[in-house]
C-alpha cells in the first residue's frame, strides 16, 4: 500500500490539503465574475449524458436524439452492472458511431461503503478496472473514476474510500497509460475538489480531466451569487455566481496539475422550477441557454453535459415516469426508464439542439454583463465576419426596452429568434428569455448607456405567453405598462390614453373606496379589457417623511403583482403603473390593473355560514375551508407573505363552475426572491391570524387542519398563540375607535 493512503500518513495529509485549501480562500475570492471580453467555441463545448435502454428500439431513439442535437461528446456511467448487459451493448453502438465517451466508473453502493475494509471488495473493484481498462484502452478518451464522493448517501464512498479506490484505478490506469478524469464532485464544494486533487496528487496520479457537477440549481438564476458557499450576508461580498465558481474550480485544478475543467452533470429539475414559477418549462429553456454562455464565457470550462437526456423530472426528453429511482441519476444514471411510445421531446431539448448551432465554432464576445440585469454577448461567425448575431437576456423579471440598445434602422433590418430557434416577431423588450438578433452586417453603434440601466431595473417586469410589459416614461410620469405579446406595437401606441391626465377625465363607472386612497373603475381605454381599477395612492402625514426613501405605492402594487403572478399565484392583471421622477416614494403615485367582474370575497363566504348556512354556491363549508386554504398555503410555498390577508383581501370568482381564489390589496406584501425557503411558520401565522379571523374556533381549527394537509406537516402546537393575541389587538383597536366616536358626537 503507497504510505499516502496508510491512515498514520493519510489522515494528516488529508488535513494538510484542506489547510492548504482554506489558505487558499482569499485568493479564490479575488478572481472575477465577469465573462471574458472574447471566448472561442468549439464543437467539443457541449455534451449529454446518456443511458441505456431496456431494447435496441430505445437505443436507436437515444442516438438520433445525439444526432438531431448536434452533439457529439456523451457522458456514460458504468458500473459492475454493466458488464456483458446492454450497457455494453449501448457503449459499442456509441463507438461504432464515433462519439467521444466519457465512460464514469464506478463500484456499486454497497461495495463502495465496504471497499475500505474489506480486501476481497478491493479485489473486485481491481479486476473490473483492469476487465473494463482492457476492454476499451485506446477507443476511449477517459475514463472518469467516482460518482459524486461527496455525497456518500449516493455513492457509498467515504473520502477515504474514494482516495484509495481513485488509487487502485490509477495502478491499472498506468498499465494501458489512459487517461483519468476526475473527481466528480457534486455541486460547488472546492473544498472537496481542493482535498482529492491535492492528495491524488501526492499519489502521482493527477487526473488529466477536472470534473464538478457544476449546478447552479440552488440558487436558480444561473447569474444568481451563491448564498450557501459562505451564507447569505456574505454573498454580496464573495460574488459566488456561476463564473466565478467556475474560475475557483479550474484554479484549484491548475495549482495541482489538472488544468480543464469540465461539467459533467448539468441540469435543472421541474420539481424545483414549479415551486418558484409558473412556467417551469420555459423556466429551463431560459436557464438553460443562460448557463451555457456564462459558463463557456467564463474561460474556465472547457465542456458542459447535460444531464441526463431521457428523464421526466430533469430530461431533455420526457419518459412521462413519475416516480424517480432511489439513487439520484447524477450519482448513477443507470438506464432509460418508460415506454418508447411515451417519449416526447421537450422545449429544453430543442433548446440545447439551437445553443449547439449558434453558439460552436463562433467566437463569444461579451458587449455587456450585469449580473444583476442585462447581459449581452456578440456571436462572430468565424466562417463569415460580415455575419453579426447576439445574444441577449435580462435576470428574472426584468426588461429592457430593445430601443435602448440598438439604433431604429438597426432593429429594422433584424431578424430574431427565441432560445429554441422560433422565429419571431420584432420584439420592443430584452426579457428574462434570451432572443437571438441577426443583423445582414454589424450595427453600427450601440446606443447602450450603462447609467440608464439602474433606472430600468427598478421596477419588474411581467413576461409571460401571453403578457409584456415594458418600461415607459414623458416628462412628468415614469412607470410600466403592459402589453399584449401578439400586438405590442399597436397596445404601446395607446399608451398616453393611460396616463393620470387622461385617466382622470375618464367617466367613472363605480367608486370602490375614497378614504386614505381612492379606488374607481373606468372603461379600458385600450380595450385590453372591460374594465379597468384605478387606485390612487396618496401620501399625507408622516408618510410624506417616512416614505421619502422608498419605492412609490404604485411600483409596489405593480412589482408585487408581477412577482406573483410570476410565481402562479393569481392577482388581478396589472395594466400601468405611475410615480413622479423626483422623489417618488413621499408623493402621489398611480396603480391600475383588470376588474374582475362578479367577484365575491371570502367574507362573503364567511358570512354564510356564521348566518347557519349549509352551502354556499354549492359547495360545503369543508370545501370552502379547504379550497381557501390551499390556496394560501401555495401562495406561502411560493415565498409570498402577503401581511394583510383580511377576508376582505382574497376575492372569489367563478370560473368554469368551480372558484378561483384572487389577491388584492397587495402593496404590503412580502416576496422572497433566490432558491431556498426563507418564509417561516412564524410568517405564515402573520397571514392565517387574519384570513381566520372571522371564524369561530372550532371553524379555525378545521381550517388548519385543512392548512397543514396542503402543507404536508404539522405546524406548532401552540398555533392557538397567535390567534388570541390577534384577537385581543382588534377588540383593543375597536375600542379605541369606539371612544373616537364618542368624542366625535359630543
Amino acid at each position: 500500500m503507497n504510505k499516502y493512503l496508510h491512515p498514520f500518513y493519510g489522515y494528516p495529509l488529508t488535513v494538510l490539503e484542506l489547510g492548504r485549501a482554506i489558505l487558499q480562500i482569499p485568493r479564490w475570492l479575488s478572481l472575477s465574475n465577469q465573462p471574458l471580453p472574447s471566448v472561442t467555441l468549439s464543437s467539443d463545448c457541449f455534451g449529454v449524458n446518456v443511458a441505456p435502454g431496456e431494447s435496441e428500439a430505445v437505443d436507436d431513439y437515444t442516438l438520433a436524439a445525439l444526432s438531431e442535437l448536434g452533439v457529439r461528446h456523451v457522458r456514460l456511467d458504468f458500473s459492475y452492472c454493466a458488464q456483458e448487459a446492454r450497457a455494453e451493448e449501448f457503449l459499442e453502438r456509441l463507438l461504432a458511431e464515433d462519439y467521444q465517451v466519457l465512460l464514469s466508473v464506478f463500484p456499486p453502493l454497497s461495495a463502495a461503503q465496504k471497499l475500505l475494509e474489506d480486501p476481497a471488495e478491493a479485489q473486485r473493484w481491481r479486476d473490473f478496472l483492469r476487465a473494463t481498462f482492457t476492454k476499451y484502452a485506446g477507443r476511449i478518451a477517459h475514463f472518469e473514476i467516482g460518482n459524486t464522493p461527496n455525497r456518500g448517501r449516493w455513492s457509498g464512498f467515504s473520502s477515504r474510500a474514494f482516495v484509495v479506490a481513485w488509487q487502485i484505478a490509477a495502478e491499472e490506469a498506468a498499465t494501458y497509460q489512459l487517461c483519468l478524469a476526475g473527481p466528480n464532485v457534486s455541486d460547488f464544494e472546492p473544498l472537496y475538489n481542493a482535498a482529492y486533487l491535492g492528495m491524488f496528487k501526492r499519489l502521482g496520479s493527477i487526473p488529466s480531466l477536472h470534473t464538478d457537477n457544476l449546478f447552479v440549481e440552488r440558487v436558480m438564476e444561473p447569474e444568481a451569487l451563491d448564498h450557501r458557499a459562505m451564507g447569505r450576508a456574505m454573498r454580496g461580498l464573495t460574488k459566488l455566481n456561476l463564473i466565478k465558481k467556475a474560475r475557483v474550480l479550474q484554479q484549484i485544478g491548475a495549482d495541482r496539475g489538472s488544468p480543464f475543467l469540465v461539467s459533467s452533470y448539468t441540469c435543472w429539475t421541474i420539481k424545483r422550477l414549479s415551486r418558484r414559477g409558473a412556467w417551469p418549462d420555459i423556466k429551463r429553456v431560459d436557464y438553460l441557454l443562460r448557463y451555457l454562455v456564462l459558463g463557456l464565457s467564463s474561460g474556465a470550462l472547457q465542456r458542459v453535459y447535460w444531464g441526463p437526456l431521457i428523464c421526466n423530472r430533469d430530461g431533455l426528453v420526457d419518459d412521462q415516469c413519475r416516480d424517480y429511482p432511489e439513487i439520484d441519476q447524477v450519482s448513477f444514471y443507470q438506464r432509460v426508464r418508460g415506454q418508447l411510445e411515451d417519449f416526447s421531446k421537450t422545449p429544453a431539448f430543442d433548446a440545447l439542439a439551437h445553443s449547439v448551432r449558434r453558439l460552436q465554432n463562433a467566437q463569444l464576445i461579451a458587449v455587456h454583463h450585469n449580473p444583476a440585469g442585462l447581459s449581452l454577448f456578440r456571436l462572430d461567425d468565424l466562417s463569415n465576419s460580415l455575419n453579426s448575431r447576439y445574444v441577449a437576456w435580462c435576470r428574472d423579471s426584468r426588461a429592457l426596452p430593445l430601443a435602448a440598445l440598438f439604433q431604429a434602422e438597426d432593429l429594422q433590418r433584424a431578424s430574431f429568434e427565441d432560445a429554441t430557434g422560433q422565429s419571431i416577431a420584432p420584439p420592443l423588450t430584452v426579457t428574462e428569455h434570451p432572443i437571438f438578433i441577426s443583423f445582414d452586417e454589424r450595427p453600427v453603434a450601440l446606443q447602450w448607456q450603462e447609467q440608464n440601466e439602474a433606472k430600468f431595473l427598478q421596477c419588474r417586469h411581467l413576461s409571460t405567453p401571453e403578457l409584456q410589459s415594458i418600461y415607459w416614461q414623458d416628462l412628468q410620469w415614469r412607470g410600466a405598462l403592459t402589453l399584449r405579446s401578439d400586438t405590442q406595437a399597436t397596445d404601446l401606441s395607446l399608451a398616453e390614453r393611460l396616463v393620470p391626465e387622461r385617466i382622470i377625465q375618464a367617466p367613472e363607472l363605480r367608486v370602490l373606496r375614497d378614504v386614505r386612497n381612492r379606488l374607481w373603475n373606468i372603461a379600458d381605454p385600450r380595450g385590453l379589457c372591460q374594465e379597468v381599477t384605478v387606485k390612487l395612492n396618496r401620501v399625507a402625514g408622516l408618510k410624506k417623511l417616512t416614505y421619502r426613501f422608498r419605492p412609490s405605492k404604485g411600483r409596489r402594487h405593480w412589482n408585487n403583482a408581477c412577482l406573483m403572478l410570476h410565481r402562479g399565484v393569481r392577482t388581478p392583471t396589472p395594466l400601468a403603473y405611475f410615480e413622479r421622477h423626483d422623489s417618488p416614494g413621499n408623493r402621489d403615485s398611480w396603480y391600475l390593473c383588470e376588474f374582475l367582474p362578479e367577484a365575491y370575497s371570502v367574507r362573503e363566504v364567511y358570512a354564510a355560514f356564521r348566518e347557519g348556512a349549509e352551502q354556499f354556491r354549492g359547495l360545503n363549508k369543508a370545501s370552502w375551508l379547504s379550497l381557501i386554504a390551499d390556496f394560501v398555503c401555495n401562495m406561502h410555498n411560493m415565498q409570498i407573505l402577503h401581511r394583510d390577508l383580511s377576508a376582505g383581501n382574497l376575492l372569489l370568482q367563478d370560473k368554469d363552475g368551480y372558484p378561483q381564489a384572487w389577491l388584492i390589496d397587495i402593496g404590503r406584501a412580502r416576496i422572497w426572491e433566490g432558491a431556498g425557503s426563507r418564509l417561516r411558520d412564524r410568517h405564515r401565522f402573520q397571514d392565517l391570524i387574519r384570513i381566520a379571523y372571522k371564524l369561530n374556533w372550532a371553524d379555525r381549527e378545521l381550517f388548519l387542519a385543512a392548512y397543514e394537509k396542503s402543507l404536508g406537516r404539522k405546524l406548532s402546537s401552540l398555533w392557538r398563540i397567535p390567534f388570541h393575541y390577534y384577537d385581543n389587538k382588534q377588540r383593543f383597536k375597536k375600542s379605541l375607535k369606539g371612544k373616537r366616536r364618542k368624542r366625535t358626537q359630543r
